[in-house]
């Protein structure tokens, strides 16, 4: 849950704290998959499907690709607005509670980011929401770039910061999801640029949250 931004230099308790709320999440993700949605709206006060869903806001349809679809809260808002999503997941638990709540006419597949089992360009729009550190490894970069159609977007919401005065903010610093730094944004720079994707920060506030994220706008040539 959140995204793979990271509290560098934190140490001892800190540590402990961050690497054993990083193996809840691997569990919540697969053999936890029951308990999801629950701990997810605990943790966002309520907001987590509301979150999920302000990645509609800056989407291109109608072919959209959702990598790491989770429960399948934006396949089903984007069926219901008239797309045509592809979900895709490595997570059999979540292919099939994504399955109950977009229906049988949402296409998901099991697989992973960096081996995107689609056609070149055949999307107008990949969209990832609270990705694991995935969405940052070379390989699915250049794999988001190879499916995209020209000027398609790569859409990624990943992750929520609490105001200063909220509760929530240490337990989430302890979990690694702090603000996004400039070193992350000199190396997505970095990553796009390598396959062609330019991108820039996108934002939205809801109330005493920041939601984070980016918009990658691939080349628009075919060459």
């Amino acid at each position: 849950m959140g995204g793979p931004g990271g509290a560098q230099g934190m140490k001892g308790p800190a540590r402990w704290v961050r690497r054993r709320l990083q193996r809840f999440f691997q569990w919540l993700y697969e053999e936890g998959a029951w308990a999801y949605d629950g701990v997810a709206a605990l943790a966002s006060a309520g907001r987590w499907v509301h979150w999920v869903e302000q990645a509609l806001l800056v989407l291109e349809g109608p072919r959209v690709l959702e990598i790491g679809h989770g429960p399948g809260h934006l396949l089903r808002a984007m069926a219901r607005a008239g797309w045509h999503p592809v979900g895709l997941d490595r997570s059999a638990a979540m292919g099939r509670r994504a399955r109950r709540r977009a229906g049988p006419s949402v296409p998901l597949v099991r697989g992973e980011a960096q081996r995107l089992p689609f056609r070149d360009r055949g999307f107008d729009t990949v969209v990832a929401t609270f990705p694991a550190p995935f969405i940052l490894e070379a390989d699915t970069w250049a794999e988001v770039a190879r499916v995209l159609r020209p000027g398609g977007r790569f859409v990624v919401l990943l992750g929520a910061r609490p105001a200063p005065a909220c509760p929530w903010r240490l337990l989430y610093r302890l979990a690694g999801l702090g603000p996004l730094g400039a070193d992350l944004w000199v190396y997505l720079q970095q990553q796009g640029a390598a396959v062609g994707v330019a991108v820039r920060p996108w934002h939205v506030h809801d109330g005493r949250w920041r939601l984070e994220g980016w918009i990658g706008i691939r080349e628009a040539r075919e060459g």
